[in-house]
C-alpha cells in the first residue's frame, strides 16, 4: 500500500463547521486562490452540488484538489453554491462560472448528470470535469445520452472500498453491523454491497459460523442530517447494531449522533461509525475508520493533465479520457482505509493531530495484505452500475435486514 495515498492525499484541512442539506440562498462563491479571481472571476470554477465546500466530505475533497492544482500551477480557481437542489440551479452556476471566465468547471457528484447534458453543447470551448458523473440524465427518466469530448468523468470503485471496511470490521471482532446509505445510487449502493462482502470475506477466513454475520441495511433517501436518520439509527444501536457504516456525505452527522446518544444512555463508548469518501477521524471519536476515494489528488491530477495537453482531455493515466467515464480502484492506489496519523490547522489555526487508524485488534499489516489480493486480482469483488442492490443471498453467509 503506498503511504502517499492515505497521507498526503486523503488527509483534509477542515476548516468550518459542517454544511449540509438544502443549500441557502447565497448564490455564490467566497474563497478564491488568486488575485484575478478575488477580481470576479477565476480560470477553474467548482460548482457544488447540495452541500458545501466545508461538508467534510465530496464537496470539500474535490475543492482541495482544486486548491492543490492552483497554488502549484498560479491559475486562479473559484467556487460557486448553486441556490437549491435543482437542475437549473446547477446550469445558473456554471453559466455564472462561464460568464466570469471559466475554462474548466468541476463538478462533484451524480446530481450533475442532467447539468452536464446541457452544458457540454452549450460550451463547447469550456472543459467540464464530472466526478462520479455519468451521461444520464437523471431529469429525463434516466435516458441515456454520449458525453461530448470536452467532458470527463471520474468514477471510482467503491465497492473495492466498502469491501476493506467491512473485512476490518469483522476482523475487528464486530459481527453486528449496520449500512445506512444516502441515495440508492450506483456509488453509494456499490460501497455498501463491497461492505457486506467484505464482512462476509473475513467471517469465512475467521471460520466463523454460517449466518453468525448480521448487518442492518438501509438507504435514507438524502445525503443530508435529518432526524429521522437520528432515530431510526438509534434504533439499531439499541437493539444490539455496534457499528454502522455512514454511507452518504453528510448524513454521518446524523448517524454519529445515534451512536453518541446510545453510548450515554447505556453508560459507554460501545456504539461505533464508518465514514465515507474521506477521512472523517477528525469530526469524532466514535467513527473507527473511514472507507476513503482519492478524490482530492485525483482531481489535482486530471487538472494538471488538462493543461498540459493544451486544454483537451486526452490520454491521463494510461487511459483515453474525452467523453469518457473513467474508473479508479485498487489498481490506481486510489480507494482504501487511512492508515496514517497527520495534521491539520482548525478554523483557529490551532494544529490538530489525528491518528485515523483507531482498530485494536485489526492490524495494518493485515490490511495490507488484504489490499494486495485485492490488487492483484486474487479476490474480486462484485460491482454493480445498475443502482440496485445486487446481495448476493446464494454465496454470502450474512443476514441482511430492512
Amino acid at each position: 500500500m503506498k503511504k502517499s495515498l492515505l497521507v498526503a492525499s486523503f488527509a483534509l484541512v477542515l476548516t468550518g463547521l459542517v454544511s449540509c442539506g438544502t443549500p441557502t440562498t447565497s448564490s455564490s462563491a467566497a474563497a478564491t486562490s488568486s488575485s484575478a479571481a478575488a477580481a470576479g472571476g477565476a480560470e477553474i470554477a467548482l460548482v457544488t452540488d447540495v452541500g458545501n465546500i466545508d461538508d467534510h466530505s465530496f464537496n470539500e475533497a474535490c475543492w482541495k484538489g482544486c486548491q492543490d492544482y492552483s497554488t502549484a500551477s498560479g491559475v486562479s480557481t473559484k467556487y460557486y453554491r448553486p441556490t437549491e437542489d435543482s437542475t437549473t440551479a446547477r446550469v445558473s452556476m456554471i453559466d455564472t462560472a462561464v460568464a466570469n471566465g471559466a475554462k474548466v468547471v468541476v463538478m462533484p457528484g451524480f446530481l450533475f448528470n442532467s447539468s452536464i447534458k446541457i452544458v457540454q453543447d452549450k460550451y463547447p470551448a469550456v472543459r467540464f470535469l464530472g466526478v462520479d458523473c455519468d451521461p444520464s440524465d437523471a431529469d429525463n427518466g434516466y435516458a441515456a445520452y454520449d458525453f461530448k469530448t470536452n467532458v470527463t468523468s471520474i468514477k471510482y470503485n467503491e465497492n473495492e472500498a466498502g469491501f476493506f471496511a467491512g473485512y476490518a470490521i469483522v476482523k475487528e471482532g464486530y459481527t453486528n453491523l449496520g449500512f445506512c446509505g444516502g441515495i440508492a445510487v450506483p456509488a453509494v449502493v456499490n460501497y455498501g454491497q463491497g461492505y457486506l462482502w467484505g464482512a462476509d470475506y473475513a467471517a469465512k477466513e475467521m471460520n466463523l459460523a454460517d449466518k453468525s454475520i448480521k448487518c442492518n441495511y438501509w438507504y435514507a433517501g438524502t445525503f443530508a442530517p435529518s432526524g429521522d436518520i437520528v432515530t431510526k439509527m438509534a434504533g439499531w444501536y439499541e437493539g444490539g447494531t455496534k457499528v454502522i457504516f455512514s454511507c452518504g456525505g453528510g448524513i454521518y452527522a446524523s448517524v454519529d449522533k445515534a451512536a453518541a446518544d446510545t453510548n450515554t444512555s447505556n453508560g459507554n463508548e460501545a456504539c461505533q461509525v464508518i465514514g465515507v469518501d474521506v477521512d472523517q477521524s477528525s469530526l469524532s471519536p466514535r467513527i473507527i475508520t473511514s472507507s476513503m476515494k482519492n478524490l482530492q489528488k485525483t482531481v489535482t491530477v486530471y487538472l494538471d493533465a488538462l493543461y498540459k495537453n493544451n486544454m483537451a482531455w486526452g490520454t491521463i493515466q494510461g487511459q483515453e479520457t474525452a467523453g469518457k467515464s473513467i474508473y479508479k480502484g485498487v489498481t490506481d492506489d486510489a480507494v482504501g482505509l487511512p492508515t496514517d496519523a497527520y495534521s491539520y490547522k482548525d478554523i483557529n489555526n490551532v494544529t490538530v493531530n489525528v491518528d485515523p487508524w483507531r482498530f485494536k485488534n485489526f492490524t495494518k499489516e493485515e490490511y495490507q495484505a488484504i489490499y494486495a489480493k485485492v490488487k492483484d486480482g486474487t479476490i474480486k469483488v462484485p460491482h454493480t452500475d445498475t443502482g440496485k442492490d445486487i446481495f448476493p443471498v446464494t454465496k454470502v453467509d450474512t443476514t441482511y435486514v430492512e
